[in-house]
């Protein structure tokens, strides 16, 4: 089993991104809009750890992320699902 990522909901991207890469100095890996879902995908990792990544969802359309709502899932990578 391999660790691949943590997702976490946000409501202002921009403000986010300072938080992780500024302060925290995470870097920006990939960046992908998705607009029939209306949703944006960025991953940041660690400079010289890209294998653990932070994934940030934004939805465009205004969401209240209250009672631990912007936490998504932790993403594994295992050979088999099933046998898993």
């Amino acid at each position: 089993m391999k660790y691949l990522h943590t997702m976490v909901r946000v409501t202002d991207l921009d403000t986010s991104l300072k938080f992780y890469c500024d302060a925290l100095g995470l870097r920006e890996l990939s960046r992908q809009d998705y607009p029939q879902g209306r949703y944006t995908l960025v991953f940041l990792a660690a400079e010289g750890d890209e294998s653990a990544q932070v994934e940030l969802t934004h939805n465009w359309d205004a969401e209240n992320y209250s009672g631990g709502r912007n936490f998504g899932h932790l993403a594994y990578a295992v050979d088999d699902i099933y046998a898993t």
